[in-house]
């Protein structure tokens, strides 16, 4: 029987998107998510709301968000300037205060990716928000948008990360008018097993309605390999889910997941496995 924590979990990844938050910090890397998170809220025409908390002990805040508001030309362009407060725990209440809040939030600087991931307002927001996150990893290209005639491409591996990761992938295909694209790469010589399991999946999705397409592919090195079918899909935005009990620090420290994040051109919406 699913337990209470279960059913939030669940509720958050079908969750209709009321809104998307992009906290602002006063860095140039921090604003790049701005970009990925407006086209979405376009698509969607839901509001877009710039956040910036004042951190005393940083000392870090976007002084200018009502200018780059303006900038926008969004009609539906919020902002709220926190005056005291972590902002970790800030954007955590925020996403707890308005179900279907999606937090899209950037990290550009390779050199300190894992550092600023790890811990700091990033980690802390991709453990404890309620909801799935968007982020924008330093490979980003700003060659193609996520919105109506693009793909969510769900990333699987045969484990118990799958139902989720494929729950999260279905509720913004619809949402958005995607194609679901269901990605394996499988070991050499285990092609026609994936491709068997991602077909008997497609065919339950399929009769639900959605469009939805397969695609395993060959290797040893799954990070590399989705990261160079994610340069060929400029439209796209990658689904991934890590398990709850490994959490986002370590994950993103070795893994797998965390590579794509690192090298993805694309916007990853992260979740944790319930």
């Amino acid at each position: 029987m699913a337990t209470g924590g279960d059913h939030g979990a669940a509720r958050a990844l079908t969750c209709a998107v009321t809104r998307f938050l992009v906290p602002l910090d006063g860095t140039a890397e921090a604003l790049v998510a701005v970009g990925p998170a407006l086209r979405l809220a376009r698509a969607l025409r839901v509001p877009l709301e710039l956040l910036t908390v004042h951190d005393r002990v940083n000392g870090r805040w976007a002084e200018d968000v009502d200018e780059i508001a303006a900038g926008l030309r969004y009609g539906r362009v919020e902002v709220s300037m926190v005056g005291s407060g972590w902002p970790g725990d800030v954007i955590v209440d925020a996403v707890a205060e308005q179900p279907g809040t999606v937090v899209c939030m950037a990290t550009h600087n390779r050199d300190r990716f894992s550092r600023l991931v790890a811990g700091s307002v990033t980690g802390h927001v991709l453990r404890q928000a309620a909801a799935p996150v968007l982020m924008i990893g330093p490979g980003y290209r700003r060659d193609g948008g996520t919105g109506p005639g693009g793909s969510a491409v769900v990333c699987l591996d045969g484990g118990s990360r799958d139902a989720t990761s494929i729950a999260l992938g279905e509720s913004w295909v619809r949402q958005l008018g995607l194609e679901m694209e269901l990605v394996h790469v499988a070991s050499p010589g285990g092609s026609a097993v994936a491709g068997a399991r991602l077909s008997r999946i497609a065919g339950r999705l399929g009769a639900e309605g959605l469009a939805v397409r397969t695609t395993v592919l060959t290797g040893t090195d799954p990070a590399s390999d989705v990261t160079e079918l994610l340069h060929q899909r400029p439209d796209a935005l990658a689904v991934l889910a890590s398990h709850a009990r490994v959490g986002i620090p370590r994950l993103v420290l070795g893994s797998v997941s965390s590579r794509i994040l690192e090298s993805s051109p694309r916007p990853l919406l992260l979740t944790r496995s319930s």
